[in-house]
């Protein structure tokens, strides 16, 4: 594996959890729930069922659609969504 501090993200995809970094995808046989839970809770942030966000990798905060935001990640093109149930605090973690 490779460090924490390099990840931006990871998603849920059915029994397994795909991480990414700047360059590399690793595949982690284990629940995103499982792998949340190993994460530091500080730097990391479940902002949808299928995704976790390594918060000081995010680039921008967009508003989206029903009080959503979608989240632009630092050196990648990829866009990862805040569900209606995290926005809450999500805002209070990101202050706004």
């Amino acid at each position: 594996m490779t460090d924490i501090n390099d990840i931006y993200y990871a998603s849920a995809q059915e029994k397994v959890t795909l991480v990414y970094t700047k360059h590399e995808e690793y595949v982690m046989q284990m629940s995103i729930t499982e792998f949340h839970g190993r994460l530091p809770q500080d730097q990391f942030f479940r902002c949808h069922r299928s995704f976790i966000v390594n918060l000081s990798k995010i680039r921008e905060i967009i508003p989206w659609f029903n009080n959503t935001y979608i989240l632009r990640l630092r050196d990648l093109e990829y866009e990862v969504p805040v569900s209606r149930s995290k926005v809450k605090e999500f805002r209070q973690i990101m202050h706004i």
